[in-house]
């Protein structure tokens, strides 16, 4: 059962300064030295919205311009301190939700109250800064990814909030804004790697804070990215084994969540980005080796249950090796 695909999704990278965009042409020109199957879906967009960029993914074989957007606020500015709209736009907007977001605490991603409405008009915002920044004052895309399903969502006392102002966002993005001509999109939702194993278990009553998180998923997701950031060590068929457990938890759960699992694709990184939260090269091994047991990780993670594609996440630093993008995306094409 796949809804659309198969998936290659590559997120996150530094396009770099005009007129030459060194850093996105080093990264098309991996895309394509890596051979992908025809008929692959690519997803390539890093944060912020740009012409160049949309034009390169666009460039490619079955690619599609999809921008990230990050539920944390942006240092100095962005969606979270108000409307960027002209103002025959603001004129038809609900003005109560039209300042900054009244943050509970600053620099973190949650409102003090009305979380569900902040939530939606977060994810209009998002939408905003595609309405009309294409060629012509068109759409600049029509799909998107979004970076993420955060930790906050799985325990602890702020667990609900987190929830409602997560959907909230995921259907403001899904919806837009039909005052100002918005249709619906689905895109690429991310979810962080302590969500995958536990949320799916967690109870879901009819109405609840999590169903109402589950059902904002499954609508606004074209696919549900989970991120499977697997430290390049040992048996890589346990390693697979260990990091499908979410998948296979959903697959076995209850009919929104089982549908979500349909969708599912494996989120991994190119692995010598030393960030310990990425994982993967921990070993200093060479490419060679990396690639071989990467090979093993995705042909395992594959027959383990049905994905709908692989992503890779993060080509900064030395992940823009040109030989370890070519083969980091080689490895997300190779079973599906």
């Amino acid at each position: 059962m796949r809804t659309v695909g198969p998936a290659l999704a590559l997120a996150y990278f530094v396009n770099g300064s005009p007129p030459d965009f060194a850093g996105l042409h080093a990264l098309v020109a991996a895309i394509r030295q890596a051979n992908v199957p025809a008929g692959t879906a690519i997803y390539l967009g890093t944060y912020g919205h740009q012409q160049s960029t949309a034009d390169a993914a666009n460039s490619l074989p079955s690619g599609q311009y999809a921008p990230l957007f990050s539920i944390r606020p942006a240092k100095g500015g962005g969606p979270y301190t108000g409307r960027h709209l002209p103002q025959r736009d603001l004129n038809k907007l609900d003005p109560r939700y039209g300042g900054a977001v009244p943050l509970r605490t600053a620099g973190r991603s949650l409102p003090r109250t009305d979380h569900h409405n902040w939530g939606v008009e977060l994810g209009c915002r998002f939408r905003d800064s595609l309405r009309r920044s294409g060629r012509g004052g068109g759409p600049i895309a029509t799909t998107w990814q979004f970076d993420e399903i955060v930790d906050e969502v799985v325990a602890g006392s702020l667990a609900e909030p987190y929830r409602v102002f997560t959907a909230g966002i995921l259907q403001g993005l899904r919806h837009g804004r039909p005052q100002l001509g918005d249709g619906g999109q689905t895109g690429l939702i991310w979810a962080a790697g302590a969500t995958l194993d536990t949320l799916p278990l967690q109870p879901t009553p009819t109405g609840s804070a999590l169903a109402q998180l589950w059902d904002a998923i499954d609508a606004a997701g074209r696919f549900y990215v989970g991120e499977e950031y697997v430290a390049f060590d040992g048996d890589p068929r346990q390693a697979a084994r260990v990091w499908s457990t979410g998948q296979r938890r959903m697959l076995s759960a209850g009919p929104i969540r089982r549908k979500i699992g349909h969708k599912y694709v494996v989120g991994m990184t190119p692995g010598f980005d030393p960030a310990p939260s990425l994982r993967g090269n921990i070993h200093s091994w060479p490419i060679s080796r990396v690639n071989a047991w990467r090979d093993r990780f995705v042909a395992a993670r594959a027959s383990i249950a049905p994905v709908a594609g692989f992503a890779q996440f993060d080509f900064t630093g030395a992940n823009t090796q040109p030989d370890v993008m070519r083969s980091a995306i080689q490895a997300a094409t190779l079973p599906v």
